[in-house]
């Protein structure tokens, strides 16, 4: 994907030269675009540039203007909690700060998520022993399984949180 990606990128000054464009078959089976047709490779279609592309008018980027106390007012509408670390995101510029909270938030996720795995074994003085035989788990142990999944839930939150963020930044 990136390297079609990066051949069209490749191929897009040439389209304005009025080039031939072809769209080849490798012998792997991977698809390519290029000026120049590797040997041993299948021309699948071929393209000829009419004359210099168009460019399109410039995108303003930026949005309204937003105070803290409106951004506060929004968050809360929207149901983020307050202080919470994701922030919303709006614009191209801001979509690489989108995903790397997206992979933050899964890095979280997946630790904490190991943790709970991990913690679930009771600790030592953990077990206590019943008067017929047989144990039971203390309230301690209880409690610190409590904690372990209100990590995940917290950490499954802010990975919702980011993805919704990360969309609206598209």
């Amino acid at each position: 994907m990136f390297r079609l990606f990066a051949a069209c990128l490749a191929a897009v000054p040439l389209i304005a030269f009025g080039a031939t464009i072809y769209k080849v078959q490798l012998e792997d089976g991977s698809i390519m675009f290029t000026d120049s047709p590797p040997p041993g490779s299948k021309v699948l279609e071929e393209r000829e540039s009419k004359g210099p592309a168009r460019a399109a008018p410039p995108r303003s980027v930026a949005g309204p203007v937003t105070t803290p106390e409106s951004a506060a007012a929004a968050a809360a509408a929207a149901g983020i909690p307050p202080g919470s670390t994701v922030t919303p995101l709006k614009g191209p510029s801001n979509i690489d700060a989108a995903m790397a909270e997206v992979s933050a938030a899964e890095r979280e996720l997946a630790v904490t998520r190991r943790k709970l795995e991990l913690g679930r074994e009771p600790l030592p003085g953990e077990r206590l022993g019943l008067k017929g035989g047989g144990t039971r788990l203390s309230p301690e142990y209880q409690a610190r399984v409590g904690g372990l999944e209100r990590d995940v839930a917290a950490a499954e939150a802010r990975l919702k949180r980011a993805y919704e963020a990360r969309n609206a930044a598209r």
